[in-house]
């Protein structure tokens, strides 16, 4: 008798022992082999409102010709600032910083993307330097070249 309700227990505490384990190993297992959970989608914002200041063609400060030729569109931070800058007055400021601008830059360093990059973060610092600030932010986002061409 002694011998059977060993056994009978040394069986319970081996059939326990083996549930625990198949259920431990499912839950890590469904823990460590499970996708990572999705993100949610990042919202990208509109685009602010446009303003087309045109054409410009300017040559570079290099001892050879070479010549920048570009079409540049500002994103602006919002229509309020739209309707402050509307102004001709504004847009012809904006349109001599790009002047200056082009003009102070050499040939090596607009040829490529980072710097047809930096040409636009300085035109952006230019433009907000001169424009007023709307709200506290400053007028423009972007500088977008919708052209560009250097030779």
């Amino acid at each position: 008798m002694a011998v059977v309700r060993r056994t009978l227990i040394v069986l319970v505490v081996v059939v326990v022992v083996l549930i625990v384990g198949v259920g431990g190993g499912i839950y890590v297992s469904t823990r460590l082999f499970q996708p990572p959970p999705m993100q949610a989608e990042e919202t990208v914002p509109d685009p602010g409102p446009m303003i087309e200041l045109g054409q410009f063609t300017s040559t570079l400060a290099d001892s050879q010709m070479h010549m920048l030729k570009l079409k540049i569109t500002v994103e602006l931070a919002s229509p309020e600032t739209a309707q402050r800058i509307a102004n001709a007055g504004w847009i012809i400021m904006m349109k001599d910083e790009v002047i200056k601008t082009l003009k102070d830059q050499k040939y090596d360093l607009v040829r490529y993307t980072e710097g047809m990059e930096k040409l636009k973060r300085d035109m952006r610092d230019r433009f907000n330097s001169v424009l007023p600030r709307v709200g506290g932010n400053l007028a423009v986002r972007k500088v977008l070249f919708d052209e560009y061409l250097a030779q």
